[in-house]
């Protein structure tokens, strides 16, 4: 690695940044597409971390990948505490293999080593870069975090294609400023005894929203059942001023799609689906709680929003949660696709990994932060 070295990033390699996440797409048998991040690659860390650190491997004086390691509040075993999410990662393919994971991890920990002693991450499944990671401590890298899979994360991309009936047991509202006790009981309820789960107070709620660019308390549904009660909650955001899946080609295993997409679209109105450099049109639900935890409730939300994006244009409604938590049974009845990640823990205690040390019950990880 004599011709590179790491250095930390500002905004004013914002461009370079962006460039080199267009050069790693994803490339599946139905389509090659990037995660963007226009116009400023460093909103989404403004959005969900209290701090946040980017790091930069050059050659020479050229940018040839880069990481990033977020700090913010969460809820491990049921008290509120510093964790940290490793993220970020792209490395153009002509300067890997140069150890820049191993090196970059252990320069920020070693640094930061009074800071968190947990933190998270994602491998989606069939990325092999990162496996090799998993479970074991580079060589002379006293400071780098172990880590283990504790469970996986399902993203529900659900197409908003053909009506569907709203669900007659609940009837369903848009939030408002009055509603924010109610919304704040029903989230505590759903993240207390989460591993990483949010810290939500009434005092602090509108904060939550400011700082969430583009998030509105109207962009908030409530439920209720018969007798009138607030039953359920959930948040459907366009987070396009801080993300987008953009589209670089479409695959041969994708053609029956676009196929069956134009047949619909005679039927019935469809937006168009993006062409090559074009991004698609997608919400995303967050701060969802259901009392009981109950799915039918869940549905009911779900299916207002997608009622409320479909007539708007939108192509996708995005929600996933962990793979053994039983809500995810509340996307039953929708055309959907689902991508599965694993959920890596981190940590420099190998206390934390002891069975019990840690709760591990349905590990909270926001989707609008992939």
């Amino acid at each position: 690695m004599s011709d590179y070295s790491i250095r930390s990033l500002d905004r004013s390699y914002n461009t370079a940044m962006l460039d080199i996440l267009k050069a790693s797409p994803i490339v599946t048998d139905h389509m090659t597409i990037c995660f963007d991040r226009q116009p400023d690659i460093f909103n989404l860390a403004k959005c969900k971390y209290d701090d946040y650190f980017y790091q930069g491997l050059f050659e020479h004086e050229l940018l040839k990948g880069f990481g990033m390691v977020g700090y913010r509040q969460a809820l491990v075993n049921g008290i509120s505490q510093e964790v940290y999410c490793c993220r970020d990662l792209y490395v153009l393919p002509e300067a890997r293999g140069n150890g820049f994971i191993a090196r970059s991890v252990e320069t920020h920990f070693r640094e930061n080593q009074h800071r968190s002693p947990i933190g998270y991450g994602l491998v989606m499944q069939g990325n092999k870069a990162p496996v090799k990671f998993l479970g074991k401590r580079p060589a002379n890298c006293s400071y780098f975090p172990l880590t283990q899979i504790i469970n996986q994360l399902h993203v529900k991309t659900i197409l908003l294609t053909l009506p569907v009936a709203g669900n007659s047991s609940y009837s369903i509202r848009r939030a408002t400023v009055e509603d924010i006790p109610v919304i704040v009981e029903l989230l505590k309820m759903e993240h207390r005894e989460r591993l990483f789960g949010h810290i939500y107070r009434e005092d602090s709620f509108l904060l939550h929203l400011q700082r969430n660019v583009g998030l509105a308390i109207g962009d908030y549904f409530l439920a209720f059942d018969r007798r009138g009660g607030c039953c359920g909650v959930c948040a459907a955001w366009d987070t396009g001023m801080m993300k987008q899946t953009r589209v670089s080609a479409y695959g041969k295993a994708f053609l029956p799609a676009r196929i069956a997409w134009k047949s619909l679209s005679l039927v019935i109105k469809l937006p168009p689906l993006p062409g090559s450099g074009d991004h698609f049109n997608d919400v995303t639900v967050i701060d969802y709680a259901v009392k009981e935890r109950n799915p039918l409730i869940m549905n009911a939300l779900l299916r207002a929003v997608y009622t409320e994006y479909r007539h708007r244009g939108y192509h996708f409604l995005i929600w996933g949660t962990s793979a053994d938590d039983p809500l995810l049974n509340a996307s039953k009845g929708f055309m959907s696709q689902h991508v599965s990640s694993n959920i890596v823990l981190f940590s420099t205690d190998e206390r934390l990994f002891k069975e019990g040390f840690v709760k591990r019950k349905w590990p909270y990880i926001d989707v609008s932060e992939i």
